[in-house]
């Protein structure tokens, strides 16, 4: 075993096997957080159903919960325990029960806890295999295992995210459609803007090489939203890749379990009852008018922006693209610095300060008819057969624009 600095600086400090001895041909590990989780053995069984890759494959499952967790969640917790310990898996299965400290339990501590674990083993056999992020409440195609692997066969690649289609098994089918279309909207309006990083972000869908995870930092250990402020740092990394060619599918059941999230949309919209309403096109306009002069910005032209952009930079725009001029010597570099400062966290910062100051949140009606005038027929008055319209568009693919970065 080779001497690792992440793990000796950044990694979580109690190793959850430190007696396990992985397999020399591991290259494939899948994390899975389980906080009061009812349907894991759900999702082991659509795991144990895929065909298998090349090489050995590990299931590692953290049941979670707060060092203060009520006596409900444990029962719920040590209920999941069990059927762990009597499940017979086709793939190896380890699995560790997790007091988390209160102030940091949740899925982002979770998560890290099972990716750093991954780091340690291909550490002990000198790998750089896959990290796969995989949540308790999801199944799988077949040919799950296969394609992610088959992804990562050429060795540049360093991460990537899985197709993803919410089931409609449960009893909030109109909610969920709201609220992936929601998702996919979103994103497609960040390609029609010229944002050249624009992907999904669910935690369920990352895939990604070992040693990339740790040039990254690893995972961080926010309650909720850890998968937007990591894939933030990846995805614009040369070799980001979209594996559409398989698909996982997350549950549509309401949840408490994080502060934000599908889960707790579907909560909220069965509590309110109301369509759901989303950012205002017009901000992707502006977004879309701030990003198509990038090359005039290079050259030192200047250009009248959206006034909402313009307020949301305090008016300091020009300073602060002068300044990344300064800094690079071609406009490749220009580019890439531009995209790292004005990134996806400043994109949603911006669309929520819009939303606030400028353009109110329209339904998601009104906002589909607009993306439909992008993607022509995209749009649809029947909610289900626009979803499916949205999923065939985003199969498709988009690569990010990284051939000059």
């Amino acid at each position: 075993m080779s001497h690792n600095l992440y793990l000796e600086r950044y990694a979580w400090k109690n190793p959850l096997f430190p007696n396990y001895q992985p397999k020399t041909d591991l290259n494939l590990i899948l994390v899975i957080p389980a906080f009061k989780e009812s349907e894991l053995l759900l999702a082991l069984e659509s795991i144990n159903r895929c065909d298998g890759p090349k090489g050995s494959i590990l299931l590692l499952v953290v049941i979670n919960e707060a060092e203060d967790a009520t006596e409900d969640i444990s029962k719920i917790n040590e209920k999941c325990l069990k059927e762990l310990e009597a499940y017979q898996s086709k793939y190896e299965l380890l699995f560790s029960y997790q007091k988390l400290p209160t102030k940091k339990a949740g899925v982002g501590l979770a998560r890290k806890i099972g990716m750093d674990e991954a780091v340690r083993f291909y550490d002990k056999i000198n790998g750089d295999g896959v990290i796969v992020c995989y949540d308790a409440d999801c199944l799988c195609d077949p040919n799950y295992l296969q394609e992610i692997q088959k992804h990562f066969s050429d060795h540049k690649t360093k991460a990537g995210i899985v197709f993803y289609e919410h089931r409609f098994d449960g009893n909030h089918k109109k909610e969920i459609i709201q609220y992936e279309t929601y998702l996919r909207y979103y994103i497609d309006s960040l390609r029609y803007s010229g944002y050249p990083y624009a992907h999904q972000t669910l935690g369920s869908c990352i895939v990604v090489r070992s040693s990339t995870y740790q040039a990254q930092g690893g995972m961080n250990t926010r309650k909720a939203g850890e998968d937007f402020y990591f894939l933030n740092k990846v995805i614009p990394l040369a070799e980001f890749v979209e594996i559409n060619s398989t698909t996982i599918y997350p549950s549509d059941r309401a949840s408490d379990r994080v502060p934000f999230g599908t889960g707790r949309a579907i909560g909220q919209m069965l509590q309110n009852g109301n369509e759901y309403a989303v950012y205002n096109p017009i901000a992707f306009e502006d977004l879309h008018v701030f990003f198509s002069h990038i090359e005039s910005y290079w050259k030192g032209i200047e250009i009248r922006l959206p006034e909402s952009i313009n307020d949301f930079l305090e008016k300091k725009a020009e300073s602060k693209i002068g300044e990344i001029r300064k800094q690079t010597n071609t406009f490749s570099s220009f580019r890439k610095r531009f995209f790292s400062w004005f990134d996806a966290f400043k994109i949603l910062k911006f669309v929520h300060f819009a939303r606030d100051h400028y353009y109110e949140n329209v339904d998601l009606a009104k906002a589909m008819n607009w993306l439909n005038e992008v993607y022509p027929g995209v749009a649809s008055k029947d909610p289900e057969r626009q979803l499916m319209n949205l999923r065939v568009l985003d199969r498709k693919g988009f690569k990010s624009d990284q051939k000059d970065l």
